[in-house]
């Protein structure tokens, strides 16, 4: 599988570096994209991380899902990108794979994405989100294509509920037990 994962300034660095790390364990392709037009990205802790490339040389067609951190980057920075919104139509539509914790599962949420679907998301962005059903007390919420996280504690389960969902139980309980040290 291929991954596309957006970055933008202040994104949160757990969510990200976690999610990528689990993922590229599990033997997928990983495509960290910057949304500010340079491969430098500053974390919410202050690090700088080089990623990948920019997003104006991605095809999105290349790839089977999007992942979008959370983090101040997703809402004071993503939720104000026309790109952003035209990568989610883009994905929902085509019914892939889309990904988001913490913060990041408003940006699918304000375009009803998430109506009829049952999702979390860090408390207090709930309100933005159109319909469905807020389940508050789940760490990582899976509905159709569409996988929601709470917060930075859910990385590692978030990125195993991805794998899972491309791979099977099985192939994510195996990737746990690594991770875990249990090989």
């Amino acid at each position: 599988m291929k991954y596309l994962m957006l970055f933008a300034d202040h994104f949160e660095d757990t969510e990200a570096i976690a999610t990528l790390d689990v993922l590229l364990r599990g033997r997928d392709e990983v495509v960290s994209a910057s949304m500010m037009g340079r491969t430098e990205i500053k974390t919410k802790c202050g690090f700088t991380l080089t990623v990948n490339t920019t997003i104006e040389e991605v095809d999105p067609t290349e790839f089977d899902a999007l992942i979008i951190p959370g983090g101040p980057g997703s809402f004071k920075i993503l939720g104000r990108l026309p790109k952003v919104d035209e990568l989610i139509k883009y994905f929902a539509e085509s019914g892939k794979l889309v990904a988001a914790i913490c913060a990041a599962p408003f940006l699918i949420g304000r375009f009803g994405y998430l109506y009829d679907r049952e999702y979390t998301v860090f408390p207090g962005f709930e309100d933005q989100i159109l319909g469905g059903t807020y389940i508050r007390e789940e760490g990582v919420v899976q509905s159709d294509n569409f996988i929601t996280a709470k917060s930075m504690f859910y990385s590692i389960d978030f990125a195993l509920k991805i794998h899972e969902y491309f791979h099977g139980i099985e192939s994510a309980l195996s990737l746990r037990r690594a991770c875990q040290g249990e090989i």
